[in-house]
């Protein structure tokens, strides 16, 4: 027998039987009356953090987070469109439907293959960079109106529905100094352009997106090429050995120096608490944000927990311990002492050049095993200050002192 039937049927007597119960069954005792406008729903929202926000290299606001879907029904559920809205206006700040919700859309795992299609019980994350013309727009609280695909036998009103309030973080971001310094600084996997932003992980029994807003700094030669020689090795690529700069005058939190450079391919450890970002330093902003920088040259490391550092100081320098993708200065900030197990926060640097863009990282990826140039477009140039430069820009920051 097909299963087909026995699955709508299902969900029809799901529904008639919330509603049965809802509504025609006597109380036992006097209960409070429920609110008048709520009702049952397909799915199950939630958000994994408040909602952040930072301007960008194109000089739009970006409000960055991660709504939840979960399927609560016992046959797939196919979502047709979200509309984000201003709770309290009511007005549209954004809708997703088709192709521009599938892109947008993955399950909770893996995270890299889009879809709009929920199996039963199972969890699903709208990926939002929802772009607004400048800070006074930013909305106090959003709410989402979604819907999904009818199933035959259940009322449509069943199919559609607007989620509950979340309050957005419309604090400021950290605004930082380079972490490096000089010209043709590639930024690879940036928000929103890369494996960064879906680097969501369960640890502890909860689910945390340390790297949200992380950028690898690639540094390129004269001709847009990410090395030149054997690109294996990691002293073929420019970005080994740059000096890596504190971004603030801080106190180091963490510092560690232990882990050899690996060549590109070689085998890795496994992640975790010890080895996550290899060779690292952390610091301490202040105001519940920790800066931390990753895969920095073996025995480079300068500064101690609980040292003093000034803005621009030269800490360690760039390497590739801890990965196995070649040479890259990993940086973020977050609210905990790990890459991993932490949120992540946005920020912004004071002052910056844009000289360039790449495509998207998929297509810019095979030239490093090449070490052909890369096409980078000059057609948006110019100075930037108070942003964050999205994946694939090509920037300057000033030299250290």
């Amino acid at each position: 027998m097909s299963r087909q039937p026995i699955e709508i049927a299902s969900v029809a007597v799901m529904v008639a039987a919330l509603l049965a119960w809802s509504f025609g069954a006597p109380a036992a005792h006097a209960q409070p009356s429920p609110p008048a406008d709520w009702q049952f729903t397909p799915l199950v929202e939630s958000v994994l953090s408040p909602p952040t926000w930072f301007t960008g290299s194109d000089g739009m606001v970006h409000l960055v987070y991660e709504l939840l879907l979960t399927n609560g029904l016992p046959v797939p559920a196919t979502v047709s469109t979200i509309t984000v809205l201003d709770a309290d206006t009511g007005a549209t700040l954004q809708r997703l439907g088709g192709a521009s919700l599938v892109s947008a859309m993955s399950l909770v795992m893996p995270t890299e293959a889009p879809t709009a299609v929920l199996p039963p019980a199972t969890v699903g994350v709208v990926w939002f960079d929802l772009p607004l013309a400048s800070a006074a727009n930013i909305p106090a609280f959003i709410a989402h109106r979604v819907s999904i695909e009818p199933v035959s036998g259940v009322p449509a009103w069943f199919m559609s529905y607007t989620g509950p309030r979340t309050a957005v973080d419309r604090r400021p971001p950290v605004v930082l100094g380079p972490p490096v310094g000089g010209a043709q600084w590639y930024a690879a996997g940036s928000c929103c352009d890369g494996p960064h932003r879906r680097a969501l992980l369960s640890i502890g029994g909860g689910r945390y997106l340390g790297q949200r807003f992380a950028i690898d700094f690639n540094q390129l030669d004269a001709r847009n090429r990410g090395g030149a020689g054997d690109p294996l090795l990691p002293t073929s690529f420019p970005t080994f050995g740059q000096p890596v700069l504190a971004v603030a005058d801080a106190t180091v939190a963490v510092a560690i120096d232990r882990y050899p450079d690996l060549r590109v391919g070689a085998q890795r450890e496994e992640l975790g608490p010890q080895s996550e970002g290899g060779n690292r330093i952390m610091l301490d902003l202040g105001d519940g944000r920790f800066a931390a920088y990753a895969h920095l040259q073996a025995g480079s490391v300068k500064v101690r927990p609980g040292e003093r550092v000034t803005r621009g100081q030269a800490m360690a320098k760039a390497g590739s311990s801890g990965t196995n993708g070649g040479p890259h200065v990993h940086f973020q900030v977050m609210d905990q002492l790990s890459l991993s197990y932490a949120n992540g926060l946005p920020f912004e640097f004071d002052t910056f050049t844009l000289t360039g863009r790449t495509p998207p990282l998929a297509q810019v990826l095979p030239y490093f095993d090449t070490l052909e140039p890369i096409p980078v477009s000059t057609a948006i140039t110019g100075e930037r200050r108070n942003a964050l430069p999205l994946g694939g820009d090509v920037v300057s920051f000033p030299l250290a002192p």
